[in-house]
Parts: structure tokens; sequence; C-alpha cells
């Protein structure tokens, strides 16, 4: 698998179950191999199911990107990777919950940037 990240947005559609939603603290994310190389890119909806730790206990696509690799690599990192702060019920503890959100799946940009000059001191 390529250390290569992919360029991604995430946004929050719905936080079930709490009070206080969900977090999304962090999460890893690698560009499929066969994706990079056929240079797919697209947006993948999906929900994952929460325990009241935080942890993902479960998730689902919920829209295709039309490209498989993507749509499985979405669920595979969440999965491995997101932390989230757990939301939380009325009384401020920690509940199990849903979280749904959009991954858009962005290969970095080929065109090199230009890197200024750094005049010698």
């Amino acid at each position: 698998m390529t250390m290569l990240q992919a360029v991604v947005s995430f946004a929050l559609l719905a936080s079930a179950g709490a009070s206080t939603p969900a977090k999304l603290i962090s999460v890893q994310l690698d560009y499929p191999p066969t994706a990079l190389r056929a240079r797919s890119e697209g947006v993948v909806a999906f929900e994952v199911k929460l325990a009241k730790n935080g942890k993902v206990a479960g998730c689902r696509v919920t829209q295709t990107s039309d490209h498989a690799d993507l749509d499985q690599q979405t669920c595979s990192q969440l999965r491995k990777t997101a932390q989230f702060k757990p939301a939380l019920d009325v009384t401020g503890k920690p509940v199990a919950s849903m979280y749904a959100g959009r991954l858009r799946w962005k290969l970095p940009s080929s065109t090199p940037e230009a890197v200024p000059a750094v005049a010698p001191q």
C-alpha cells in the first residue's frame, strides 16, 4: 500500500442519538494503489456506528463513489485509524451514536509547485 495520503474533506451530515454529537478528531487515509494508478477520484458517503468510547464499531457506504476501491478503503481506514470524541447524552455521559459524513478522495496535484529560492546569508 502506498503511503501517499489522500487529500480529503469531511462533512458531518449527522450524529444521531446524542445531545452533544460525536466529533472526528483524526483519521489517517492512504490512497488505494489501484485508484492511484487509475487516477480515480470521487466522493464516498458513509455512516459509522460509534461505541460509547468513540471507537468505530461499524461502517457502511451509503453512497458510492462509483470506484469500489475508494469505497472499500473509506470504511477500512475509518475502522483502523479514525479517532472520535464520543457523543454525550444530556447528562454529559458518553453514549453510542451514529456519525454520517462524506469523504472526498482527490489526487494530489501533479503540477509541481514553485518553491521560492532562499538567498544565501
